[in-house]
Parts: C-alpha cells; sequence; structure tokens
C-alpha cells in the first residue's frame, strides 16, 4: 500500500506541477507602447511624446533666452518688427540698431523670438526651437550710428517680434563681444 500512495502522490504532484507552471505572456512592442502611453495620458493629460516634445521645447526656449550680460552689448536693438513682403504672403524681420560702443563694427550677430497671432511660437526660420530665428549682418558701422537690417525668414504665421537682441559682435580692429553663457 505504501508504494502505491507514493506513486499516486507523485503523480499528482506531477500532474500540478505541470498544471501550475507559469505561463510566459507574451507582450507585443504596441500592446507595451499602448500601456506606457495610458499611464502618460493618466499622469501628463498627453501621450509621452508630446509630453517629451514640450519638455525640449521648453527646455531649447529657456537655453536660447539665455541673454545674462546683454546690458553690456556694444549694440543696442531699437526697434523689432515684423514686415510683409511685398510680392507674397511670407514674412520678413527687420531690425533697427545703434552701434554704442566707441568702436566701428564689422559684424554683428542677432537672435530673435516671436509670435503669432495666437501669442504661440511663431515659424522664424529655426528648424530646432520653435519662435526663434538668427540672422547677421557684415556691413561696417561707425561709432554711434543707427543702422537697419532685414532678413526673410519665410515666415506665414509671423506676427510679432517679442524680443531681439545681439549675441556676436565683430570690430573692426580684430576684438570681439560675446553675450555670456
Amino acid at each position: 500500500m505504501k508504494p502505491f500512495l507514493i506513486a499516486i502522490a507523485v503523480y499528482s504532484l506531477c500532474f500540478i506541477s505541470c498544471e501550475s507552471s507559469p505561463r510566459v505572456v507574451e507582450t507585443t512592442k504596441e500592446k507595451k507602447a499602448a500601456q506606457l502611453d495610458s499611464f502618460s495620458r493618466a499622469k501628463y493629460g498627453e501621450s509621452a511624446d508630446e509630453h517629451v516634445k514640450k519638455m525640449v521645447q521648453e527646455t531649447m526656449k529657456n537655453a536660447l533666452f539665455d541673454t545674462v550680460g546683454l546690458s553690456k552689448s556694444p549694440i543696442k536693438v531699437i526697434s523689432a518688427k515684423i514686415v510683409q513682403q511685398d510680392y507674397s504672403t511670407f514674412r520678413s524681420v527687420k531690425l533697427r540698431y545703434k552701434n554704442i560702443s566707441g568702436k566701428a563694427i564689422s559684424g554683428i550677430r542677432f537672435k530673435w523670438y516671436g509670435t503669432n497671432a495666437f501669442n504661440e511660437p511663431a515659424d522664424l526660420g529655426n528648424s530646432f526651437a520653435e519662435g526663434f530665428g538668427a540672422g547677421f549682418t557684415d556691413e561696417e558701422m561707425r561709432a554711434g550710428k543707427v543702422e537697419s537690417s532685414q532678413w526673410d525668414v519665410l515666415s506665414r504665421d509671423a506676427k510679432k517680434i517679442q524680443l531681439a537682441w545681439p549675441y556676436e559682435v565683430s570690430f573692426a580692429d580684430g576684438t570681439s563681444w560675446k553675450l555670456a553663457k
């Protein structure tokens, strides 16, 4: 009888262990992405991709808006505006600026930030940071002189330049000024 009970016990254990083995559930990439996306929507109210894109845009905006040292600039931007092209629906950026240093300038690099009619970042020529654009001039500029320059940024939605600033100036004597980073 003992061998019979042992045989039944071994058979039962084998049968139970075979039946209760953990099942491997295969998750596809789509299922995993859907689970992650549902978590992101619950936590942030948007998909993970949308949230990451907004975070990158905000970081780029903060980095590009860094204007520490602008008070020491040899160039003062007097006015910045969006102008409509006569020949198309595209808009351009026009800056009016003054050389407030005592030296002649041989080149200036500018950055600007603009918005559209809905106060959202406008397309101003920068492909990696919405709302930003840049331009330069290499026209000689005497001390105290006021100049205007215009850049075709091929924007269809720009309405207003919120801020424009020089970030690098090259003087005729070979020296230069750069916005502190």
